[in-house]
């Protein structure tokens, strides 16, 4: 596994219930999972005897993304229930790594940030209080 994919902010990766599964029976090995799934990130590989994907690296697989299940026509890939990485990604925020996160990738690039049209900002604050000043 790659070193920099070993944490999900802060979280060993590895203590993280995410990942795909392929079902062989549905799977009719046109490798779109494979493709679909970016170079860096490379969960999946391809067994050339069977004529199937399979799962080389499930915690390569970045926390929350199902873009392969999405991607798979023959619907051979299922993951966790979401509802899994509820109390994680709470604690995350309640605790203030995901503000940091955030304010640190807004920093480094501020094109992220989108400013309000000064009337909109004059109307929420009429609307909030009943008049600016």
């Amino acid at each position: 596994m790659c070193s920099d994919l070993s944490k999900w902010h802060g979280i060993e990766r590895a203590a993280i219930e995410w990942g795909p599964a392929i079902d062989e029976d549905k799977c009719v090995g046109c490798g779109l999972c494979v493709v679909q799934c970016s170079e860096r990130r490379n969960v999946f590989g391809y067994d050339e005897t069977k004529r199937k994907a399979i799962v080389l690296y499930p915690n390569n697989c970045m926390v929350g993304c199902n873009n392969c299940q999405v991607a798979c026509l023959w619907d051979a890939i299922t993951f966790p229930s979401p509802s899994e990485l509820k109390k994680p990604a709470r604690d995350l925020v309640d605790s203030g790594v995901v503000r940091r996160e955030l304010e640190e990738r807004l920093r480094r690039n501020p094109n992220l940030v989108m400013e309000l049209p000064s009337s909109l900002i004059k109307k929420i604050c009429e609307d909030q209080v009943g008049t600016c000043h």
